[in-house]
């Protein structure tokens, strides 16, 4: 029976990671895991991050990147992700001041878009991890979960993806976001 592979998020161990990021690559690659997602870089240089990940065995699929340091500099930003091997960007969390609801949110839209291009330029699919302030309606109605999925979506060319994501949530489809997240609690 061939199995599907499972890859962790490294948030849940930072702090592991942070302070001997080659031991926790190590220790999840023994607990029986097939790649990681990252959150952030624990320091080091994508190479050096690559050059781990590629000794101890795991596939770097995705990173959580915040969006202050996206929207700093989107093309840096999205080269080293690039160069670890990313097949996945995920935008985390948006701080108080750029959510929906706030002057800067519309702004970010259009941040959001340019950053996707900048992913899809270099074969990285970007994602949004959504939190419970993405459920607030905007000014045309539209929930602002589906308005941030429907310009990442359109943004990268996916048309028939876009729409009204948080009904789909619930019912299977096709073409849905390639990654889901289990939580423990």
């Amino acid at each position: 029976m061939k199995t599907l592979p499972v890859a962790v998020q490294v948030y849940s161990v930072r702090d592991d990671a942070e302070r001997d990021f080659k031991g926790t690559m190590q220790k999840i690659k023994d607990m029986g895991y097939d790649g990681v997602e990252l959150a952030g870089l624990y320091g080091m240089k994508p190479a050096e991050v690559k050059a781990i990940l590629e000794e101890v065995g795991l596939v770097p699929l995705s990173a959580h990147v915040p969006f202050q340091e996206l929207e700093a500099d989107i093309e840096g930003t999205v080269a080293q992700y690039k160069e670890i091997g990313m097949q996945y960007i995920a935008i985390p969390y948006l701080m108080e001041e750029d959510r929906p609801g706030t002057e800067k949110f519309l702004k970010n839209i259009e941040t959001f878009k340019k950053i996707g291009e900048a992913c899809k330029k270099v074969g990285i699919t970007l994602l949004y991890h959504n939190h419970d302030f993405e459920f607030v309606k905007m000014p045309n109605g539209q929930y602002a979960l589906d308005y941030i999925y429907t310009e990442i979506l359109l943004g990268q060319g996916r048309r028939r993806r876009a729409g009204r994501l948080h009904q789909e949530v619930r019912r299977p489809r096709t073409g849905r976001p390639p990654q889901g997240l289990l939580q423990g609690r």
